[in-house]
């Protein structure tokens, strides 16, 4: 059977911006949901001149803070669904183009979760979303961090609405969804939830986890452009760098992922970022960040993707990681997740 390689993680803390182009898209859609929009953005300090400035950027804090009176205002507990299956393309900017241009779904789907911190907002940050491939079945997985607070819900449900949308733009067809997971209650508007995946539905289960048809991966894309898709992917690369050049810890979780097994130390990842050890450090501590601890997220995230992976043992995934026995990758799994890996792995399985 062949199984996909996981995309490269991304790592990200709340200092990031939005992209001003989604706000911007937002604010319409409030709109469109019977909302006072130019009310909304007066109340947020967001001039709508300034958000048509190609460097405008709006903060986390104000991003999430207007989603909050947005949920209230709108009484719609469903919200943040709505927003991930109704979102432009447009607010996806160059990686729209990109996953769009690549030969397969399988190539889309790596280059939108490698850059996925690129349009700002939650995906790559607050929510880490992975991909795998199990026993015929293609996999998305999301993996919600405890910082969203009362947005978790909207936030998660917004990235599984992007995700149909967005293979529907790639695919030019429904993603063939068969099976959703969700590690929360059913919400009030559970019953929006059929039409929207068509599949059968877990709540409260032990992860977030989106199942369609793995035959579809590799079949070729009706918009396939090789060398749009290398124009593409460099524009995103140079705009991840750009964005990101004051986020040491972004460039960093590229630099881990590619070397998972032997990570390089402190000083090795200075060099390569050509800055002192001492600086490095500094950088990190203003995002919140020890280099240790960037490590060993980046490891978590490749860890639960591979457990979600039947057909990989335990002692391969550990020498994935680096670890020269399970002992260490037991200790260290049971740190991060407060679950040994067999243990999370029942739980997904059952």
């Amino acid at each position: 059977m062949r199984r996909a390689v996981g995309a490269q993680t991304t790592i990200g803390r709340s200092s990031i911006n939005t992209d001003p182009r989604y706000i911007v898209w937002l604010l319409d859609f409030l709109q469109s949901q019977g909302i006072d929009s130019a009310q909304l953005a007066r109340r947020h300090r967001l001039d709508p001149a300034r958000l048509l400035d190609a460097d405008a950027t709006v903060s986390t804090e104000r991003h999430r803070a207007l989603l909050l009176d947005a949920l209230q205002l709108s009484g719609n507990s469903g919200l943040g669904l709505q927003l991930g299956i109704q979102r432009s393309l447009a607010t996806f900017d160059q990686l729209g183009h990109l996953m769009m241009s690549c030969g397969t779904l399988r190539e889309a789907s790596h280059a939108g979760l490698r850059y996925q911190n690129y349009p700002g907002r939650f995906s790559g940050r607050s929510i880490i979303t992975a991909f795998s491939e199990i026993e015929g079945q293609g996999c998305y997985q999301i993996h919600a961090r405890d910082d969203l607070g009362p947005l978790r819900l909207l936030a998660v449900e917004d990235v599984l609405g992007s995700i149909v949308a967005s293979c529907r733009w790639v695919l030019g067809r429904p993603l063939p969804v068969t099976r959703l997971r969700c590690d929360f209650p059913a919400p009030p508007h559970a019953e929006q939830y059929p039409a929207v995946f068509g599949c059968p539905i877990q709540f409260d289960a032990p992860a977030t986890q989106l199942f369609f048809d793995a035959a579809v991966l590799d079949q070729p894309l009706p918009q396939a452009s090789p060398q749009s898709a290398a124009l593409y992917a460099s524009l995103c690369e140079r705009r991840s760098i750009e964005r990101n050049g004051g986020e040491v810890a972004w460039r960093l979780s590229q630099m881990i992922a590619g070397q998972i097994a032997e990570p390089p130390d402190l000083t090795a990842a200075a060099e390569a970022l050509h800055c002192s050890p001492r600086t490095l450090s500094r950088k990190l501590l203003a995002q919140g960040w020890q280099y240790q601890q960037l490590v060993d997220q980046v490891r978590e995230i490749h860890a639960r993707r591979a457990l979600s992976d039947p057909t990989q043992s335990i002692t391969r995934i550990a020498q994935q990681l680096g670890y020269a026995d399970n002992s260490g990758f037991f200790r260290a799994f049971k740190k991060w997740t407060g679950l040994s890996p067999s243990a999370f792995r029942e739980r997904l399985f059952g």
